[in-house]
């Protein structure tokens, strides 16, 4: 028997993640967003809110992190069941693990005894190597590399193409930008761009 989804977000993220959970063999009932919007997403319709889907479990598919952490919980606390959504051109070791509700995106690669924490997203043709720690509510995007041993704390966002290499911490909600090179500690809060990666507001407090 299919899964039946729905999908928290109507926007760009929230095709990507249909396109994966059909990939996938899932049922898509619906996507929540605003009815004033998009009225489908790639076919699927758009509802105003969860209570008009009878559904299995939901993925919240939102760019944002702390939107997409809102709306997990929330979901959470309604009593709805998450659903993580892998595409299946993605390689994942068995020995690897990924927490409920994340989103693995198309050509990602999970490699051994890494561990993905809840409502993450592994964007497109990312790759997490061997023994990685990733946070709850991560946003790791396309083409982001991570080398073995490196942790990501909650809710950091990983800009596209940005790079850590083995053994380095990115910070609780920290930002790395599009196309750094991480060569050491991030820490929570923190803003970091460049290559090498530097603190672009080192006066702030955290």
């Amino acid at each position: 028997m299919l899964m039946r989804l729905v999908v928290i977000g109507a926007g760009g993220h929230a095709k990507v993640v249909v396109d994966a959970a059909r990939a996938a063999g899932i049922d898509v009932l619906a996507a929540v967003g605003d009815p004033a919007g998009a009225r489908t997403v790639l076919g699927v319709p758009v509802v105003a809110t969860l209570e008009e889907v009878e559904a299995d479990g939901f993925i919240a598919a939102i760019g944002d992190n702390r939107a997409r952490a809102e709306a997990f919980d929330a979901a959470r606390r309604r009593g709805l069941t998450p659903v993580t959504v892998i595409h299946p051109s993605a390689a994942v070791a068995p020995s690897a693990t990924i927490g409920s509700g994340t989103f693995v995106a198309a050509g990602v690669v999970v490699n051994p005894e890494a561990c993905i924490g809840q409502n993450a997203i592994l964007n497109t043709s990312c790759s997490v190597d061997h023994d990685c720690a990733i946070g709850d509510h991560v946003h790791v995007a396309p083409g982001v590399r991570l080398c073995g041993g490196a942790k990501v704390g909650p809710g950091a966002l990983l800009g596209v193409g940005s790079a850590v290499i083995p053994g380095v911490s990115i910070g609780a909600w920290a930002v790395v930008g599009a196309g750094a090179a991480v060569l050491e500690d991030v820490p929570d809060g923190a803003t970091f761009a460049g290559v090498p990666a530097r603190d672009l507001h080192p006066e702030e407090p955290r």
